[in-house]
């Protein structure tokens, strides 16, 4: 008896095959930029104190506004705002201005971490905050200032630069893009935004300090005193004042 032989097996294709599906990256929110006018958003924020701290609780003062991470290693970026902070820290004592620098590096700034930061700058928690938060809300409030940030490498935060002044309402009343502005100016715009004006001595002052910018590079702004400042003005009006009385003995 001879045994029957199986059915051949054939593997049939299916009649379509489906398309891969393409990989479509995630699309990101679209946050507004701010602008002159406009309404700080309240994002909860915790200072270098270990305190809340809201842009909307302002207590009739002003505020100046920049963003730094306390790990930057370019001298000419966070350290220099800084160090233009701590400037107009001394500039504005006793002044209804508060300032503030946000960290683009929460999860490493830590309250303790930028306290100790602050102190190297001889900052003063009474004027001056140093601010943390969720590295998603704190990603999203630059992001309102139109500021740009990156991650390249663990550690290394890639952003922009710029220095705001919000009035008493917690309402953006400057922006100043880059890290060149300078602290005079700036603390000018604060005094003017909270109703103090300037004398003509402290717009003396800023004019020089902008001149001496202008000529020297903006490296070599910082340097420029408020003694130096005066002595020149000083010595403008000995000028003046020397050559308006030899023209008038010339007339007699």
């Amino acid at each position: 008896m001879v045994a029957a032989t199986p059915p051949a097996i054939v593997a049939r294709a299916p009649a379509f095959a489906p398309a891969p599906r393409a990989i479509v990256p995630a699309q990101r929110a679209y946050v507004p930029v701010l602008h002159e006018g406009d309404a700080v958003p309240d994002v909860p924020l915790v200072d270098q104190r270990g305190r809340a701290f809201s842009f909307q609780r302002t207590d009739g003062r002003v505020t100046v506004l920049s963003f730094i991470y306390t790990r930057c290693a370019d001298a000419r970026m966070c350290p220099l705002v800084s160090a233009k902070f701590a400037k107009m820290q001394a500039m504005l004592r006793g002044q209804p201005v508060r300032l503030v620098l946000v960290t683009l590096d929460p999860a490493y700034d830590t309250p303790r971490v930028l306290a100790r930061y602050g102190a190297a700058y001889g900052a003063d928690p009474s004027v001056w905050t140093f601010a943390t938060g969720d590295p998603v809300e704190v990603d999203a409030l630059a992001e309102r200032f139109g500021i740009v940030v990156s991650r390249p490498l663990p550690g290394v935060v890639a952003h922009t630069e710029a220095a705001v002044v919000i009035d008493q309402r917690a309402r953006v009343a400057r922006i100043v893009d880059g890290a060149t502005w300078l602290p005079d100016d700036l603390a000018a715009s604060a005094r003017e935004v909270a109703g103090l004006g300037t004398s003509p001595l402290i717009r003396a002052w800023s004019w020089l300090s902008a001149s001496a910018s202008a000529v020297c590079g903006a490296r070599a702004a910082p340097a420029f005193t408020a003694a130096g400042a005066l002595t020149i003005l000083l010595v403008l009006i000995a000028v003046f004042g020397f050559t308006v009385r030899l023209a008038f003995r010339r007339a007699l």
